[in-house]
Formats: C-alpha cells, structure tokens, sequence
C-alpha cells in the first residue's frame, strides 16, 4: 500500500517539475489539510477495492463513497489536484504526510496482527498443557 502512495506520489512530483505552467488558484480549490485527508481515504479506498466487504463483494469502487463524504465531484479534485501539482513543494509535503499516516495505519495493522498471532500461540500452549496434565493424570 505505501508503495503505490510513493509511486504515485513520485509521479505526481515527476510531472510537476516538468510543467513550468503556474496555474492560477482555483476557487474551490480544495484546502491543504482537507486534500490530505482526502488523498489518504483515496489511497485506502484503491487499496481495499480488491478485499471483499461485509457483504463478500470484491473489486467494488470505493471513490464515490470517498467524494460523498468531502461533499465533492471528480472535477473538484481533479482541478485542485492539477493546482496542488504546479505547487511542488507544497505537493511534495502533502504528499509526505500521506505516506506517514499510511506508516502509521500500517504499524498499527501489524503490531494487532501480531498481537492476534502471540495471543493464539499461547493459548494453544495452555491447551496442549493442560491435554498434558490430563493425559498425566489418567496415567496415574
């Protein structure tokens, strides 16, 4: 998943410094804070479109739920995201932030994983010496 954020990040900075256009700020454009954000739940919505949901779907499209929820169309973001583009320090920093809490969501994934995995090890340890004790004491 953070690959796909850097490659796509990287693409964007590549294209940006190529593009000597500044194009004007647009209206509505889509505030810094608010674009990370969004851009985080796009990368979690491209992510998960192949997992299957509650209702055992796969490849669903999630961007639509993604632009309903920051109340804005594909047109919105495209034209901030041009924007946000030919500003490549400030796309640069947006797009670094991204990747860190895509980090963080990762970390926090495996350390629960983890978590999950050492809680089972170790009650099939207590099973298997509690069946010990058990078969110990028919013995006797």
């Amino acid at each position: 998943m953070i690959t796909r954020g850097l490659l796509i990040g990287a693409l964007a900075f590549l294209i940006s410094c190529e593009s000597k256009v500044d194009y004007e700020k647009p209206k509505d454009l889509i505030p810094k804070e608010v674009m990370i954000d969004l851009l985080y739940d796009m990368h979690l919505a491209v992510g998960s479109s192949n997992l299957r949901n509650k209702n055992l779907e796969r490849d669903r499209n999630y961007m639509s739920i993604v632009y309903e929820k920051y109340k804005i169309d594909s047109t919105r973001f495209a034209i901030s995201n041009i924007y946000y583009t030919s500003q490549v320090d400030e796309y640069e920093e947006i797009f670094e932030e991204v990747e860190k809490r895509l980090e963080v969501l990762q970390s926090e994934y495996q350390n629960e994983r983890d978590s999950i995995i050492q809680e089972s090890m170790r009650k099939e340890n207590t099973s298997r010496s509690d069946s010990v004790k058990i078969l110990r004491e028919i013995k006797n």
